[in-house]
């Protein structure tokens, strides 16, 4: 199949594209590299700062010079409905054109966009980032973020390309909980996030030996605290951590590069991730994927969907649980004799079973294929 890939979200295009190419299809990446990102892309869009307002010229010129790329694709998938960087009336034009000279188009749900905010708003899922305990949260600090996708212009075209799309991929299952709903799931598809993995197997596992330091590691963005939870995390860690002198180092992390980040995480045994995580994400699973073992979301319902009996890698917290009872379960899980390694086998394991870029590139070959009829 001849396959265009527009937009990109944490990797996910670049990585999927490396699988689809591995099973013989022509993959083409086209994106702005996903801000500090900066992800390979075949044709680039990134906004010249040099152009100022200008910018969306040359993004024009860009797509306008590569149209015999954009035409005669079997499939276009783009990673939400504003998957290049020009107003929302643009990309709604882009996609009817897309639509009209390529044979079939796939919308990805990988962020935010109207309908995962209207449906947490009502409590979809359980708990989320904007709800938790049976009401909306934080929505004084959630109000521009969730004006920015209401606006007309976005909010017309999330619609558009929603409805006109032929097939809608979820990669998160709370993503898929949002549009499992009678308008769109004649055409969603669950996919998990795809990872390329490590060479050493299950080697990495933490070793650790009774009564050795365990090493967490927490992901600092001020910024965006209210969405992760990770320093409410980091204040329960640092008071267990007085209950255990000696055997707790915590390391604080903000803005350092993705190389350097990556080392960091193959050296800490714990990731402090996210609060209001239902399952876990890209962040999550790069650490699990080293035998970092996650402090996050891994709820029971979760593990039902995808049908795991077994593997249970995450140290799951919750918002809806007070703050003692979080701090038990993290505590148990750091100072039982032995679960760090067993988290942290189960966590690579867990990541090579459901989203071995291999495995995923093949479930999105069959949706291609068999779902989209081609």
């Amino acid at each position: 199949m001849k396959i265009l890939l527009v937009g990109e979200a944490s990797f996910l295009h670049n990585t999927l594209k490396k699988g689809l190419q591995e099973r013989g299809h022509t993959v083409v990446t086209m994106s702005d590299g996903n801000g500090w990102h900066d992800a390979p892309r075949d044709i680039d869009l990134r906004r010249d700062r040099k152009w100022g307002k200008l910018g969306g010229l040359k993004v024009l010129w860009q797509i306008a010079r590569h149209l015999p790329q954009l035409v005669g694709n079997d499939i276009v998938q783009i990673h939400n409905y504003q998957f290049v960087p020009l107003k929302y009336g643009w990309n709604k034009l882009l996609f009817f054109f897309l639509r009209l000279l390529n044979k079939k188009t796939v919308k990805g749900c990988f962020g935010d966009d109207p309908q995962i905010f209207a449906r947490q708003k009502k409590g979809v899922p359980r708990y989320s980032d904007t709800y938790w305990n049976g009401r909306p949260q934080n929505m004084a600090e959630n109000a521009e973020r969730i004006d920015e996708v209401m606006l007309h212009g976005a909010y017309g075209c999330w619609r558009y390309t929603s409805a006109k799309a032929d097939a809608l991929v979820a990669c998160l299952y709370e993503y898929w909980l949002c549009y499992n709903v009678d308008s769109f799931v004649r055409k969603l598809h669950y996919l998990p996030l795809p990872m390329i993995l490590p060479q050493n197997g299950t080697e990495g596992a933490r070793r650790k030996e009774n009564g050795g330091v365990v090493k967490i590691l927490v992901g600092i963005q001020p910024k965006r605290d209210f969405m992760k939870g990770a320093m409410r995390m980091a204040e329960w860690l640092e008071a267990i951590k007085l209950r255990h002198p000696g055997r707790m180092e915590i390391r604080y992390v903000e803005g350092v590069p993705l190389e350097e980040y990556k080392r960091m995480l193959a050296e800490a045994d714990v990731l402090v991730d996210q609060l209001y995580s239902f399952t876990p994400s890209m962040n999550s699973l790069q650490a699990m994927a080293l035998g970092t073992v996650v402090i996050g979301g891994g709820e029971e319902e979760y593990y039902d969907f995808i049908g795991e009996k077994e593997l249970r890698p995450i140290i799951n917290v919750s918002p809806e649980l007070s703050d003692a009872e979080n701090m038990a379960i993290i505590e148990k899980a750091l100072f039982t004799d032995g679960m760090i390694e067993r988290l942290s086998r189960q966590s690579m394991a867990f990541v090579k079973k459901y989203h071995d870029y291999r495995k995923v590139a093949e479930m999105y070959e069959e949706m291609y294929r068999s779902s989209l009829l081609i």
